[in-house]
Parts: structure tokens; sequence; C-alpha cells
């Protein structure tokens, strides 16, 4: 996992929580804590993270990971703005994904595996076949729901199916209210 997800799940902790809450976080999960943008990190450690941020926030780890997602969208297009040109709606951006924005991420980091997105459009709502080898799609409803906050539309997302209830992968239905 690449540094630049833990930077912006320390900076959501300490916006939401407090920065005393990401040293507990640390503290419990037996993390290092110490992360550049550009290094790579073993899955597990954010993993860890997560599961501390979950204990000390009282939430489901589920919940945790949308709360970064949606906090943390605003965080990483500031960081990459250039992602998002030519992107006017949720839609428009959730339709790049696979062909654009995941290769210019790949740019940027080279070795960074990145989840892919297969989308089928509907008039307001939209599909998204993600498969990734993490299996985050709590991480990805986060970051939908705060790509729709960006774009100031209110978004729902529902999982169709789950690799997290047994499921091949996970279908995410996305629908502007």
């Amino acid at each position: 996992m690449k540094g630049v997800i833990f930077n912006v799940v320390q900076e959501v902790v300490e916006d939401v929580f407090g920065p005393d809450a990401w040293d507990e976080i640390v503290r419990r999960s037996g993390a290092d804590g110490a992360y550049t943008s550009l290094g790579s990190y073993p899955d597990a450690e954010l993993g860890s993270l997560v599961t501390a941020a979950a204990e000390v926030a009282g939430v489901t780890e589920p919940e945790a990971l949308v709360l970064v997602g949606r906090k943390g969208f605003a965080r990483l297009g500031g960081r990459h703005a250039e992602l998002l040109d030519g992107a006017d709606t949720w839609m428009d951006v959730l339709a790049q994904l696979d062909g654009i924005i995941h290769p210019e991420v790949q740019k940027i980091y080279p070795d960074a595996e990145v989840p892919s997105f297969r989308t089928t459009t509907g008039d307001r709502s939209m599909q998204l076949r993600y498969e990734s080898s993490r299996n985050l799609c709590p991480l990805a409803e986060g970051l939908i729901l705060g790509m729709g906050d960006h774009f100031g539309t209110d978004l729902t997302v529902d999982h169709l199916e789950c690799v997290h209830r047994g499921d091949d992968s996970c279908v995410l239905e996305v629908v502007e209210r």
C-alpha cells in the first residue's frame, strides 16, 4: 500500500478525532506510524491501523474505512488535482477510473497496485464492479461519497454483491439522490 494512503488516514484521524487519537491508534496497532507518500508499506499495517482506529472511534472497521475514504477524497484530490481534470461530475470521475485516473496514478507511483472498476451507467446511477486483492470496498464506498461531496451531490452506495458476504466480487450501486 502506498504511503500517501497512510498519510491520508493519519490526516483524517487527526482532523476528526485529534492528534492524540492518531498516537493512540499507532500505539494500539503496533504500526510504525511514520510514512512517506512515495513509500510502500505492508497491507497488513493498514489493516492493523484500521482495526485500532475502529476501536478508538467506537465504530466497525467498515465504518472506519468509509469515514477515511469520505473525508480523505478531498485530500487525495488536493494532492493530485490533475487526476480530476476534465471531470465535471462524480459520474465522470468514476467512468474514467480505469481508463485515465489509475494509469496516471501508476505513472506517479509505478509500483502501485490499483483496484479495477468496470462501470455500467444509468440515468442518475452507476454500478461499479470493484475488484482488488485488498478487498477494501468500504474504502471505495467512502471515496465515492467523498467524490459526491466534492461535486455537491448527495450519493448513496449500496453493496449489491460483496466479497465480505461470500460473493466472488463487489458490485457497488451508486445513486444520485
